[in-house]
């Protein structure tokens, strides 16, 4: 093993390529960690924000020392958030197209949530330039230019039969030559990424798993490589070249393509967008209908409330957000719908990766980073518990006609925006 060490390290050519390769990823994982280092400081900005917001809003439309229970569900605004995990520059996945930071009111919650989406077509078709991204489209790449011409650069220079004759097993010398470049490439991955994670004090079990994920992945793709070049008459470096990059294109960008055309076809999905309009003209629609019609499919779900002081004159505040909150109610099996569609789609991808190694390897980054579908899905169900617990504070003031007072709404429900991101989590809210 050594003795092939030294034989790769002396030619010039591959000693550059490996370190242009370290500089790559290297460089991969500082742009992954500057963007979740941006999403966290925006955050706590956000945060920052919030407090003096909720102080300025309690300042200036108090009316001695109380304010309205209507006013305060419709003016002031709480931030729920997105929060990265410690691993999430590894795979940036849905996290530069899904707010990060989002402002929601006491008003329906459908027309809120997707509001924020941001889906540029061109942004997410380009990719984001991370581990993962590098991982699965140059690491093969890498492995092709290591082993394409095995035995048919000992061809060229006339060596092969030479060297046939002197190993007792060609087998064997041919498995170190083999298993020497999957050592180098693995260790152009793994080197900056052990520097990286000592650099930030990173926990250990993720990395571990990482590690894992590229040294297999890898290992595939040395294993593919060198059955091409190793096999009997692969004595012609250029088509095996042609043949692997062919391959690599196939894997990489046809296959796993055509398979999101399929996931979209087999489990067609309602947008986002289409459940906020759909709620805002359901909201929109209320305001003409008698007010019995809203106020006696509320009170049948919360019948605490039945009999609180009627509805009188042209406009109520509780009738207001009794309609905003009976939207999300009629939408409800539309968004069930919805989140089913999505995990049914993240459980194919993972069955797909089973065969494709290169769907394989992102959604097990992105599971590691966090940044997958499944825990967007329980993001998503924070915000609607969240939602939930504003109402639940709000509604006994908003339907007694009850005045708030400041420390009341100074010990309203906070969005726990430092919550870590748990390993396996599912929408269902279990881990």
């Amino acid at each position: 093993m050594k003795h092939e060490f030294t034989l790769l390290l002396k030619q010039r050519s591959l000693t550059l390529l490996l370190l242009l390769s370290l500089v790559l990823v290297s460089f991969s994982l500082l742009n992954g960690w500057q963007n979740i280092r941006h999403i966290q400081s925006q955050i706590q900005h956000a945060q920052q924000e919030e407090t003096l917001r909720k102080q300025d809003f309690i300042q200036h439309n108090s009316h001695d020392g109380a304010l309205e229970a209507g006013e305060v569900g419709y003016y002031l605004f709480h931030n729920v958030y997105y929060r990265p995990g410690e691993w999430s520059f590894i795979a940036l996945g849905n996290r530069l197209v899904v707010p990060y930071v989002q402002r929601i009111r006491l008003l329906g919650l459908q027309s809120q949530l997707y509001d924020g989406e941001s889906h540029h077509p061109e942004y997410v078709m380009l990719g984001t330039f991370d581990y993962a991204f590098l991982l699965v489209f140059f690491a093969p790449l890498l492995c092709i230019a290591l082993m394409h011409d095995l035995k048919a650069s000992e061809q060229q220079a006339q060596r092969l039969l030479f060297l046939h004759s002197l190993v007792k097993e060609p087998g064997h010398f041919w498995f170190k030559r083999v298993l020497s470049r999957w050592v180098l490439v693995t260790l152009v991955f793994v080197l900056p990424l052990l520097l990286f994670a000592g650099m930030h004090s990173l926990s250990l079990s993720p990395l571990l798993q990482v590690l894992t994920i590229t040294a297999l992945y890898t290992f595939l793709w040395s294993v593919l490589c060198s059955a091409v070049s190793l096999r009997k008459r692969a004595l012609n470096a250029n088509f095996n070249a042609m043949l692997l990059s062919s391959i690599w294109v196939m894997l990489c960008v046809v296959l796993p393509n055509l398979c999101q055309l399929w996931l979209h076809a087999r489990y067609p999905l309602q947008d986002g967008s289409q459940l906020a309009m759909q709620h805002r003209q359901l909201v929109h629609g209320a305001w003409d209908l008698p007010k019995e019609d809203t106020l006696k499919p509320f009170y049948a779900l919360y019948p605490q409330w039945k009999d609180t002081p009627p509805v009188t004159g042209r406009f109520h505040w509780k009738w207001y957000f009794a309609f905003q909150h009976m939207g999300d109610v009629h939408l409800q099996a539309q968004v069930a719908a919805r989140t089913r569609t999505l995990q049914m789609r993240a459980d194919a991808a993972t069955k797909i990766g089973r065969w494709l190694p290169t769907v394989w390897a992102q959604t097990q980054l992105e599971a590691v980073a966090c940044s997958d579908i499944s825990h967007l899905l329980v993001h998503r169900l924070q915000i609607e518990k969240f939602h939930t617990r504003l109402r639940e504070a709000i509604y006994p003031f908003l339907f007694e006609e009850r005045a708030l007072h400041r420390k009341e709404i100074e010990s309203m429900p906070v969005f726990d925006a430092n919550e870590p991101c748990a390993q396996g989590a599912h929408p269902d809210g279990n881990s």
